[in-house]
């Protein structure tokens, strides 16, 4: 097997022209366009299905556990085909075949909230990633064909597309923070600080607040409704968009408030994602009164 030699992806970004960079924006357009239009016509049981592939059920991202199915049988059916197993490579293969659908369909829900670079590179990944299951499907068929050598060739060039798209996955993640919760740094209240004077809230409505933990500060959304207040982080999970300036609305039967970015909805009592395409909950915070100051301090 010989070493696949990837770019690095930044100084890919750079080559590109602006012409280069207006096409692959207007497909990029276009598809998201087209995927959002899906989800807002198909109604609630669109939602479910967004919901599920986001991975809200989850608890984070679906995607990167459902890649590993596909690429994992892909290249034990190479190894497969190195010790002459064929019955066993051919099944491999058929077995990521199937896996690579659910894997795509999660992939286009996360992607089609994305936007600049990250969405460009994962229309690459995407593309990358339909010429690999092309040319291993293609391998399946000359293997039944017994054209077994195209077949063998096929599927290996079809991994090594998809192994550069998995490096390009890789790069969304861990250079540019694509599905990274965006709170996840954030330093620990732990004991009771204040965050606001009660007066200053309006009655039922959404306030932006700060907490200030070792010279840090830490982001709230405060509601008051009576003598009561509520306190969840001020910074959606998915890319950082500010919860106090979303709107509050009802999902699964409680109260929620709405990111302004790109709609994920948050449970105002547990935190939890009640709607995508966040999939991390947000924290929430223990709340106290005392001489008229808003103290909180996060829940267990």
């Amino acid at each position: 097997m010989t070493a696949t030699v990837v770019p690095d992806v930044s100084r890919v970004m750079d080559a590109l022209g602006p012409e280069q960079k207006q096409t692959l924006d207007h497909w990029a357009d276009s598809l998201q366009e087209a995927l959002n239009r899906v989800v807002s016509q198909g109604g609630p049981a669109a939602r479910r299905v967004k919901n599920w592939l986001n991975g809200v059920w989850l608890g984070h991202a679906l995607h990167p556990a459902l890649t590993d199915a596909a690429i994992g049988a892909w290249s034990t059916g190479a190894l497969l085909d190195l010790v002459g197993a064929e019955r066993e490579a051919d099944a491999a293969l058929t077995v990521g075949v199937l896996a690579a659908v659910p894997t795509a369909l999660s992939g286009a829900a996360d992607w089609a909230d994305t936007s600049e670079d990250p969405r460009r590179i994962g229309l690459i990944h995407a593309l990358l990633n339909s010429a690999g299951l092309a040319l291993i499907i293609s391998s399946l068929f000359a293997r039944r064909g017994n054209r077994r050598a195209l077949g063998v060739g096929l599927s290996t060039l079809g991994l090594s597309f998809s192994t550069v798209s998995a490096w390009l996955g890789g790069e969304l993640v861990y250079r540019f923070g694509t599905n990274v919760s965006r709170i996840a740094f954030e330093p620990a209240v732990e004991d009771f600080v204040q965050a606001a004077r009660l007066e200053a809230l309006p009655e039922g409505k959404l306030t932006a607040a700060e907490a200030s933990v070792e010279g840090q500060k830490v982001a709230l959304a405060l509601l008051k409704r009576g003598s009561t207040v509520l306190a969840i982080s001020g910074t959606c999970p998915h890319w950082g968009g500010p919860l106090a300036e979303g709107k509050l609305v009802e999902c699964d039967g409680a109260t929620a408030v709405e990111c302004p970015w790109h709609a994920s909805r948050f449970n105002l009592e547990n935190g939890t994602a009640c709607q995508g395409p966040a999939a991390v909950p947000v924290n929430t915070y223990e709340v106290r009164v005392r001489a008229g100051n808003v103290e909180v301090r996060r829940r267990a």
